[in-house]
């Protein structure tokens, strides 16, 4: 079997999105049309979400926007933090972030004020900056498997000394339909490096693709379905829990669409956004513990819901013999 790699589809087929615009990258979303105003129509044209994670922003805070593609949410965002709010953007691919970038100084002087910028980075590893790995490669070029060896350390250096995004560093992290892009295998790490930037009382705000059963491996293993937010989707518990897993608290589903964006094979794929929440770490006081909820609901498998695979039983008498 043909090995799939999911980075390399993806950058492929954003790289080709930030020439020319594809529609079947996207959504429909409605945003509000006062923020879309001073934002340049390639960038609009060259967005692909599913949702608004920017309408739950507030002023002053320092946001950080992965995935953040052409920079339409950032520049909404922009917007809304104001004079004294942030902004960064971080995407691992080239063409895009030169969409962002040239449009970035458009937007300021609309605005009357510079607040975002644009990193090159990978979302599952927010402490590496690539930018500054690809200037120090220039002058230590990978020959050998020693040099290769050399530069892991050197990756390594940087991520220490010069992070990306420094740990406790952000108000907000938002995304907007990438989370799904990166590798399964990387998954755990994407959480625990969103955990690890945002402040102690900081919040995730993630609008996303999440099925309604677990994606196949025949489908996990075609490179269109991974760069077009099908493969890597997680299921909606699963979604939930993998922030729980990376330490967040007070999950909540903001938004779910009713309808499916895509059925794939019987798999429903749709919208979500959720927040979640750092700062709950530590012991729990005793004095603030509440008993345990034992109860729970006894959920019927997605493909029951569906009226696939389950096997209906059959109306009749108590016992063999009839009841006396």
């Amino acid at each position: 079997m043909k090995t799939i790699h999911p980075e390399s589809a993806v950058k492929q087929r954003y790289a080709a999105a930030a020439m020319t615009p594809e529609a079947a990258l996207c959504c429909a979303v409605d945003y509000n049309r006062q923020y879309l105003k001073i934002i340049p129509e390639e960038v609009v044209q060259k967005d692909y979400g599913c949702g608004d994670p920017s309408r739950y922003l507030k002023p002053a805070e320092t946001v950080l926007d992965l995935g953040s593609g052409a920079g339409k949410i950032c520049f909404i965002a922009a917007q809304i933090v104001g004079p004294q709010g942030k902004v960064i953007g971080i995407d691992m691919t080239d063409e895009m972030l030169a969409v962002a970038r040239r449009n970035a100084p458009i937007v300021a002087g609309r605005l009357g004020y510079a607040n975002v910028e644009f990193r090159k980075g990978r979302i599952q590893d927010l402490a590496l900056d690539l930018e500054k790995l690809d200037q120090e490669l220039k002058q230590r070029p990978i020959a050998d498997s020693a040099s290769f060896l050399a530069a892991e350390e050197l990756a390594q250096e940087l991520r220490l000394r010069d992070p990306l995004v420094a740990s406790d560093s952000v108000d907000v992290v938002v995304s907007n339909c990438v989370l799904n892009l990166v590798e399964t295998k990387s998954k755990r790490q994407l959480f625990e490096e969103i955990f690890r930037v945002l402040k102690k009382g900081g919040r995730a705000v993630i609008s996303d693709i999440v099925s309604d059963e677990a994606v196949p491996e025949r489908l996990q293993n075609d490179p269109q379905l991974w760069s077009g937010c099908i493969s890597g989707a997680l299921t909606e518990e699963g979604f939930l829990q993998a922030f729980a897993d990376a330490g967040f608290y007070g999950m909540q589903i903001l938004k779910r669409d009713d309808q499916p964006w895509r059925t794939v094979d019987g798999i429903e794929f749709r919208s979500v956004t959720i927040a979640a929440y750092k700062g709950e770490q530590g012991p729990v006081p005793p004095e603030q513990a509440s008993p345990f909820d034992s109860s729970g609901a006894g959920l019927r498998p997605p493909r029951e819901t569906k009226g696939r695979n389950y096997n209906a039983t059959q109306a009749g008498p108590c016992c063999d013999g009839g009841c006396s």
